[in-house]
């Protein structure tokens, strides 16, 4: 009787670098979209308005960065606590996000109504375009493959 060897455990980065991945990819995207954003709301209500544009989002990419970074920490660290991990994360980077808002309506250096809105539609927009990119299988966690990759 033969018994095959168990396969060997991911590698050590491989857990981390699906976020990083997938961040990545969605920062790729949120530089097409970004020099197009910033230029026509410039054109249409000024430059206090492209800069809120601009600023808010950076602050999107940062968050997703920062996701991918604590996704992938508590993945490595702490498997069984990733969903709650998870939510926690999320509601905490909201209120930062939410504090650096109340900062950046204090200062009066951007447009606010513009900063607002592109920050919420940015934030949804790029995540319903990453979901086209998304692989839903265990075959291929992260991104899906390009044709003829595997």
């Amino acid at each position: 009787m033969s018994f095959d060897a168990p396969p060997p455990p991911p590698a050590e980065n491989q857990v981390e670098s699906i976020e990083r991945e997938i961040a990545v990819d969605l920062a790729k995207k949120a530089a097409i979209v970004t020099p197009i954003v910033v230029i026509a709301v410039g054109i249409w209500r000024g430059p206090d308005a492209a800069l809120g544009a601009f600023l808010a989002l950076a602050l999107v990419v940062v968050n997703f960065f920062a996701s991918a970074a604590i996704l992938g920490w508590t993945a490595r660290r702490a498997p069984h606590a990733l969903a709650g991990v998870a939510m926690l994360s999320f509601l905490g980077r909201l209120v930062i996000i939410t504090i650096i808002g109340a900062g950046v309506k204090q200062l009066d250096i951007v447009d606010f109504p513009v900063f607002g809105i592109t920050l919420v539609v940015s934030y949804l927009a790029l995540l319903f375009w990453e979901m086209r990119s998304i692989s839903l299988t265990l075959a291929y966690p992260g991104l899906k493959p390009k044709p003829g990759q595997f």
